[in-house]
């Protein structure tokens, strides 16, 4: 004892009264617990979906959405700050960072196309020459030999022998990206035959329900001859700026002409989304998915948001109607996936690889513009005859193209080496005359160098790091400025860039294991896959980008995560 004061020990104080006190805690205890938002109980799902919209902009969903999209910011845990932590916001990347966990530039997906450096081809991000790649009935081939990683299914199927594994888009660089290195099998559309197909990287042939689906009585029997849909709230159905390839206005042609054209109007239209999610629940039922004790894990890549996107804007009458049969198709897939494989039985996560530039007109007519340029659009072909113009009179005249020097894929512009040595041309010469040459166009903000971008300390420079590949990214990544779009034909909009209105995509998840509510603080869709491996009790490789979400916590915790830098 010092002083007046004395402290008292638990145990001075006698058994029978310790144990009072105790019960009397207990009690008082009761409501409060009652009263707080319950955890989720810890259960391994039997399904894993990842369903990734194309092109769907965070800002265009609301709960007030009366199907699947609804549902899922409802009943679900919402990552509501979730965006891409990588500078190229284009399909090939954004799909692959979803089901791998690292960034792009780990992925080695620089783009949707790169610049082969030796060989100075342009490649396509999931095209493979191999014979055993070929596309079965076609001329090309597919395959993910070119991601330098394995993804989420990959880490399933080395713990579970049993766990079946399957993508399915109607873009092939998003089925063959999601599905991995050695799933099961990847299916995705071809406009050329106005048909789902795969590769024999995959399968020696296609599987007979697929031909049943693909056949005269499969999907196609649901598709009339016109896309007709209503005049939609946010603006007028014939918009200035938006695309006439199929028709401005409803009515579109959907099934008519050769059978190549009848494909490409498909792809443009939200009846491909419409297929893709009856052939995913066709491959459930056929591959007996989420029927076992081991977890089966199947992706679906949604893409008519993105064609239709393109080339009407994301506030078109169809750009609307397109997400309404989203919003439809889901909620049905979610009350199938409840009858089937059990409501709290699977896991399904909605999120997409990119968003999208407003169509310029629609800016400048609500006084939103931030483009320098006044129309916020690039005379696309003025502006090329004036580069390789002049990149010729420099460099390569009399007898060379242009084009043997300098290449661009997107939003990236490639100097081949082989060439610069061959004319004895110094690389950091010519580079800076690039340079200078982009930069002085009134919608690039930055034409920037791989060496600014290493050295930069920006948040600019560190999303462009997370989509710098060695030896597959450009020379100079361009960097336009917010609002500003380029097109070829001069309509439409398009994505790419590091903006918010690229970058902030959804995030939501519904199901087993998981506790609903709303969640605030950075996400990313890096951290979807090391999240649904831990959900699936699987060991989460050690060199991810992406981390754990938490998805057991009552989401009325304020869940921040620092670990992308």
């Amino acid at each position: 004892m010092r002083g007046c004061h004395s402290t008292l020990l638990i145990s001075d104080i006698p058994a029978s009264l310790l144990a009072l006190v105790m019960i009397l805690i207990m009690t008082l205890a009761i409501p409060a617990a009652t009263a707080a938002e319950p955890a989720a109980e810890q259960t391994t799902p039997k399904l894993v979906v990842v369903v990734a919209v194309d092109q769907l902009r965070k800002d265009r969903l609301t709960a007030q959405l009366p199907g699947g999209l609804g549902r899922l910011l409802r009943e679900g845990r919402n990552f509501v700050d979730s965006s891409l932590d990588h500078g190229v916001t284009n399909t090939c990347p954004g799909h692959a960072v979803i089901m791998t966990g690292v960034q792009p530039s780990k992925a080695g997906v620089a783009g949707n196309d790169f610049v082969d450096g030796e060989t100075w081809e342009t490649r396509y991000c999931v095209a493979d020459d191999s014979a055993d790649a070929l596309t079965i009935n076609g001329q090309v081939g597919r395959s993910p030999r070119l991601l330098k990683v394995d993804a989420l299914g990959d880490w399933l199927k080395a713990e579970h022998s049993g766990a079946r594994v399957f993508a399915v888009s109607g873009k092939d660089r998003a089925a063959v990206t999601m599905g991995g290195q050695q799933p099961d099998a990847v299916f995705w559309y071809e406009t050329k035959t106005r048909q789902f197909t795969s590769s024999r990287y995959y399968l020696p042939a296609l599987p007979d329900y697929l031909d049943k689906f693909n056949g005269v009585d499969g999907f196609m029997t649901a598709v009339p001859t016109h896309w007709v849909h209503a005049t939609g709230t946010f603006r007028a159905d014939d918009y200035p700026g938006e695309s006439t390839k199929y028709q401005s206005t409803s009515g579109h042609p959907l099934n008519m002409g050769n059978l190549k054209e009848r494909g490409e109007q498909i792809f443009a239209s939200p009846f491909l989304d419409m297929a893709t999610m009856a052939l995913a629940r066709t491959i459930i039922e056929q591959e007996q998915l989420g029927q076992d004790s081991v977890p089966d894990l199947l992706a679906i890549g949604l893409s008519s948001t993105d064609s239709v996107g393109h080339l009407y804007g994301p506030f078109s009458a169809e750009a609307e109607d397109t997400l309404s049969r989203v919003d439809q198709i889901l909620g049905e897939f979610l009350d199938y996936l409840d009858e089937r494989v059990g409501k709290n039985k699977y896991l399904l996560v909605l999120t997409a690889d990119h968003g999208v530039a407003d169509l310029p007109e629609w800016r400048v007519e609500n006084q939103l513009q931030q483009c320098p340029n006044a129309t916020g659009r690039l005379d696309f072909y003025t502006f090329m005859a004036s580069l390789f113009g002049t990149i010729y009179w420099r460099e390569t005249f009399p007898f060379d193209l242009p084009t043997d020097l300098v290449k661009i894929a997107g939003n990236q512009v490639y100097i081949n080496r082989n060439y610069l040595a061959a004319r004895q041309l110094d690389l950091g010469r010519v580079e800076a005359d690039l340079k200078r040459q982009f930069e002085a166009i009134d919608i690039v903000k930055q034409a920037w160098t791989q060496a600014e971008i290493m050295a930069g300390t920006t948040a600019t420079a560190r999303l462009l790091r997370n989509s710098l590949v060695p030896g597959r990214s450009g020379d100079l990544m361009l960097q336009v400025y917010s609002d500003c779009v380029i097109r070829s034909d001069g309509t439409g909009t398009t994505h790419g860039t590091v903006y918010d209105y690229d970058r902030a995509i959804p995030l939501v998840f519904l199901g087993a294991g998981v506790a609903p509510g709303t969640v605030t603080g950075a996400a990313h869709s890096v951290d979807i896959a090391p999240t649904l491996a831990t959900a699936m009790g699987l060991i989460v490789p050690a060199d991810l980008d992406g981390k754990p979400l938490s998805l057991l916590q009552p989401a009325t915790d304020r869940i921040i995560q620092t670990n992308h830098q």
